[in-house]
């Protein structure tokens, strides 16, 4: 059986933890950002000049809209560790609540 290797932000090298951390995120980011030129490209070949414009309008809006929740992500990612590494996954919990009550 092979054991898996656990990723740890709290010994040894953070930079190599950090940067397997980080890559979906690039990875997210780069493919969006293709979707978007390749959008682009293919309104600009059939298109005129206002359906380009649309385009790269939602392309920024849509970047914009996953920055939020990325962020937001994030955010509640640092709470929830805050919370269990202090030992007291119910104050995590009790924390995220009212969050959820608006979706």
């Amino acid at each position: 059986m092979t054991q898996k290797k656990e990723l740890s932000f709290t010994s040894g090298p953070v930079f190599l933890s950090l940067v397997l951390f980080a890559v979906p995120v690039l990875g997210a980011l780069i493919l969006q950002a293709a979707y978007g030129a390749v959008d682009l490209l293919v309104v600009g070949r059939f298109g005129d000049a206002a359906s380009i414009s649309a385009v790269g309008t939602g392309s920024s809006f849509m970047q914009m809209v996953t920055f939020i929740i990325t962020s937001l992500a994030m955010g509640v990612t640092v709470v929830i560790g805050h919370h269990i590494g202090d030992q007291k996954p119910e104050q995590a919990g009790k924390r995220l609540a009212p969050l959820f009550l608006y979706f």
